[in-house]
C-alpha cells in the first residue's frame, strides 16, 4: 500500500483522540461497519472488494483502506464519526501474523480506525484482516454488551461511557486480578445468561495479544474474563476491546431474514483435537446447519451455516495455551478455514469462537 508521508502526525492525534474518556456516550451517528482487507501490499489506497458494508451506505462499497507504514493501515468508515464504539480486528491468511487496533477516532465525516499487524515476535508486518465497527445506544433487544478496557493497570474502573455499551441500561466495569498481569473480568450487569458470545482484539502498539478465557452468569450480570500475554506468550498488562452477544450478532443488529436483517452466526469451537463435531448448542447461533472438521493440526474447515455474500469473519482464541488463531481463508460465503499457531510459529490445536455477520438483507 502506499506509505504517507506525515503519517507520524496522524497517528499521534488520532491515538490522543480516542483515549479522551467523556462522561456520557457521544451523539451518533450509531452504525456499524465491516471491512476485508484483502490487498495488504497495494501500490495505493483502495476501497476492499465485496466482503465489506457500512449501515451509513449499505448499498455503495465506501469504505476505504491506506497504508501508512509497515504493518500499520487507517480504515475510513464514511458516516461514522464519532468519538464513541468500538472494533474488533481479526488477521487474515496463513502465516503467523496478528493484529490489534492501534486507536479510532473522527476524521471529518468519517471514522478513521488504525489497525496494527505484526509478525510471531511482535515486529510490523503487512497483513490482511476482518475489521467490525460498532457504535450502540439505547437499552432492550438481545443480551449485548461491549467494551473498551482503557486502563490496563487499575484494580477497578468503569470504561468510558462513550466507548461502552450495555443493552440493559447499565454501566460494565472491569477488574484486574491481583498479582496476575493481563488477567480482567469484565462485569456486564443485567445480561446474566447461558452461553453466549465473545470477541476479544488488543489495544495499542505493542506487541501484546489478547484472547476470551470464560465467560459465565454470575446473578444477573454476565462476566467475562479476558487474558492478554505479549508477543513471546507471557502474561501481560494491555489495552483491549470486548464484544459480548447472545442469540444475534455483535453490531446488535436485526438477523435475517426480519425487517433490518444481517444474516448472522457465532459458534464456540472448543474440541480442538475432535475430527469432526458440531459446536455446543449454547455457544452457537445459527440460520442453518454447522460443522467443524479438523483438517491437521491447528487447522479446521468451520461451516458458519449461512451463505451471505461479503460478509464479515472474526476469530477469537479461547485458553492460556499460548495459541493464536485466525481466518486462513474464506472457502465460500459460508465456509471458513481458521488456523492456529503458537508463538514459536508452529501449528497448534487450539479452541476459539467465530463470528459472522453479513450485509443487509431486505427481509
Amino acid at each position: 500500500m502506499r506509505r504517507l508521508a506525515g503519517a507520524v502526525t496522524v497517528v499521534a492525534v488520532a491515538a490522543a483522540a480516542v483515549l479522551t474518556p467523556s462522561a456520557a456516550q457521544a451523539a451518533g451517528p450509531y452504525g456499524a461497519a465491516f471491512v476485508w482487507l484483502d490487498t495488504p501490499d497495494a501500490a495505493m489506497c483502495i476501497v476492499p472488494g465485496e466482503r465489506q458494508w457500512n449501515s451509513s451506505a449499505p448499498f455503495q462499497f465506501r469504505n476505504e483502506v491506506c497504508g501508512l507504514d509497515v504493518g500499520l493501515y487507517s480504515v475510513d468508515l464514511p458516516g461514522q464519526a464519532a468519538r464513541a464504539g468500538t472494533v474488533q480486528v481479526t488477521a487474515y491468511g496463513s502465516d503467523t501474523a496478528y493484529c490489534k487496533v492501534q486507536s479510532w477516532a473522527p476524521s471529518g465525516d468519517n471514522q478513521r480506525v488504525l489497525v496494527r499487524c505484526l509478525d510471531r515476535r511482535g515486529t510490523p508486518t503487512d497483513s490482511r484482516f476482518v475489521l467490525t465497527y460498532n457504535n450502540r445506544s439505547g437499552s432492550g433487544g438481545k443480551p449485548l454488551a461491549y467494551v473498551f478496557a482503557n486502563q490496563p493497570t487499575n484494580a477497578s474502573y468503569t470504561p468510558p461511557a462513550n466507548y461502552q455499551y450495555n443493552s440493559s441500561g447499565a454501566l460494565n466495569t472491569i477488574t484486574r486480578s491481583p498479582g496476575e498481569p493481563g488477567v480482567y473480568t469484565v462485569n456486564a450487569p443485567g445480561i446474566g445468561t447461558t452461553g453466549g458470545h465473545v470477541q476479544v482484539t488488543a489495544y495499542g502498539t505493542g506487541g501484546e495479544w489478547c484472547t476470551a478465557w470464560n465467560w459465565t452468569a454470575s446473578g444477573t450480570a454476565e462476566r467475562i474474563q479476558v487474558r492478554c500475554y505479549n508477543a513471546a506468550g507471557a502474561p501481560a498488562d494491555s489495552r483491549f476491546t470486548m464484544s459480548f452477544v447472545k442469540d444475534g450478532n455483535i453490531f446488535g443488529y436485526g438477523v435475517c431474514c426480519s425487517a433490518d436483517g444481517h444474516p448472522t452466526s457465532y459458534l464456540y469451537a472448543n474440541k480442538p483435537t475432535v475430527a469432526s463435531y458440531e459446536p455446543a448448542a449454547a455457544y452457537r447461533f445459527l440460520s442453518g446447519t454447522s460443522g467443524i472438521t479438523r483438517l491437521g493440526a491447528g487447522r479446521y474447515e468451520v461451516n458458519y451455516g449461512w451463505a451471505s455474500v461479503g460478509g464479515a469473519v472474526n476469530v477469537t482464541s479461547v485458553g492460556g495455551n499460548g495459541a493464536r488463531c485466525k481466518v486462513e481463508s474464506f472457502e465460500s460465503d459460508e465456509v471458513a478455514v481458521v488456523v492456529c499457531h503458537n508463538t514459536a510459529g508452529t501449528l497448534a490445536d487450539a479452541p476459539f469462537l467465530l463470528h459472522h455477520v453479513g450485509p443487509f438483507v431486505i427481509g
